[in-house]
């Protein structure tokens, strides 16, 4: 594998942040697999259309400058991963929301992520 869990979960972070609507598509077709599946408390969806509507739709909520970034680095064995981040705007204090993450890949490339968000966060 020329690509690491962890380069895959920078990747996914990326494209999570990403405004360009083809380089985020390009980005979740490079990464993830055709059947992935994203859940977290508030959706659960299943492909890349699901997938990169979600996160659009999320570009279109979220106000101007808030971003998602890796708080720790990736911890990944055995196929899977693990990660934390925080959201928000980078100058703030703190951040609007914190969370983690476990991936599961397959052939390379992310199959499943369940995002898990922090009880503090509302």
């Amino acid at each position: 594998m020329s690509t690491s869990y962890a380069d895959l979960i920078h990747q996914f972070i990326d494209a999570i942040n990403d405004t360009d609507a083809a380089r985020r598509r390009a980005t979740i077709e490079k990464i993830l697999t055709p059947d992935c599946t994203y859940t977290d408390p508030e959706i659960a969806v299943e492909g890349h259309d699901a997938l990169d509507a979600a996160f659009a739709g999320l570009q279109q909520r979220i106000p101007p400058g808030f971003r998602f970034s890796l708080t720790t680095p990736v911890d990944a064995h055995h196929h899977q991963a693990r990660f934390f981040w925080q959201f928000g705007a980078l100058e703030a204090d703190a951040p609007a929301a914190t969370g983690s993450d476990v991936a599961i890949f397959t052939g390379g490339r992310i199959r499943h992520l369940y995002a898990f968000f922090d009880a503090t966060n509302g």
